[in-house]
């Protein structure tokens, strides 16, 4: 999808279901890998909006059973933006259960004191979008009610296939997956959630209108970029090299140092917004 002076258009080509000869349109349903992230953040931003949480909460106030001492200090604006301390990129394979997340949480030892380096992981955003729904009494799958986490059975025959060694494969269920890399959408719902972001007054939902400037506020800076909820930022204009070799695994997925931005700068019009 293409959104030019605000209207979307839509080009699709190749199959959903190569198999099938099944041809992708705008109802194909396609993983969105870590793009999730995103609505974890604005999801986050919305529940600070309604007053369920605050960011400088600590992360033990909606996980009490978080009793290990490395926690002390690691809030929820920690987790929502990476700087925890050095939580993995990924919750183990082996964490099947609740209590053995739990486990897992407690067993993790920091690297770095909150607040000092910045390291990309599903484990650190995930865990805030976890947390963040808890005031509401709902799942985070259930305040995601607008989006696919478990695509229903009448929707299955929209789900695109990806292929991984000539092998057809949808992504594997894991813990805190829903909150990290688990959202499923068309291309029409996604230029609408584009659309939103980048003009949020067109939202009738006041408390998502805010949600939305939450997540592309600058909590952070490490080098030339912005950390938002879910969201990072850059100055416009940008050198398109910034982008592409700030994008390279190398650079995304290393620790690096952060500087706090106190208090946070609210959402820039003039920003590139992207999610690595």
């Amino acid at each position: 999808a293409v959104i030019y002076q605000g209207k979307p258009y839509y080009f699709t080509w190749g199959y959903a279901d190569i198999a099938k000869k099944q041809p992708v349109t705008q109802q194909t349903l396609f993983e969105l890998g870590s793009v999730s992230k995103t609505f974890t953040g604005v999801l986050g931003g919305d529940a600070i909006a309604r007053g369920e949480i605050k960011l400088s909460d600590p992360t033990t106030k909606y996980w009490p059973e978080l009793t290990a001492k490395q926690w002390n200090g690691i809030t929820l604006l920690h987790l929502a933006t990476y700087t925890a301390g050095g939580l993995p990129l990924q919750v183990p394979d082996e964490v099947k259960s609740s209590s053995d997340l739990l486990r897992f949480y407690q067993n993790w030892q920091p690297a770095w004191a909150p607040g000092t380096q910045r390291l990309y992981a599903n484990s650190s955003i995930g865990l805030f979008g976890a947390l963040a729904v808890k005031p509401s009494g709902l799942s985070f799958e259930q305040a995601m009610n607008h989006t696919w986490i478990n695509v229903p059975p009448a929707e299955e025959k929209n789900y695109a296939w990806g292929y991984r060694e000539g092998k057809a494969v949808h992504v594997s269920p894991g813990a805190l997956d829903a909150e990290t890399y688990g959202v499923k959408s068309t291309i029409e719902d996604m230029a609408c959630w584009v659309r939103s972001n980048m003009n949020h007054r067109d939202i009738n939902d006041k408390t998502l209108q805010q949600g939305i400037q939450l997540a592309q506020s600058r909590y952070w800076q490490t080098g030339d970029m912005y950390q938002g909820l879910g969201w990072e930022m850059l100055d416009w204009p940008v050198n398109p090299d910034i982008i592409i070799n700030g994008s390279d695994n190398k650079i995304a997925l290393a620790a690096r140092p952060v500087k706090p931005i106190t208090p946070p700068t609210p959402a820039v019009r003039a920003s590139w917004v992207h999610k690595t």
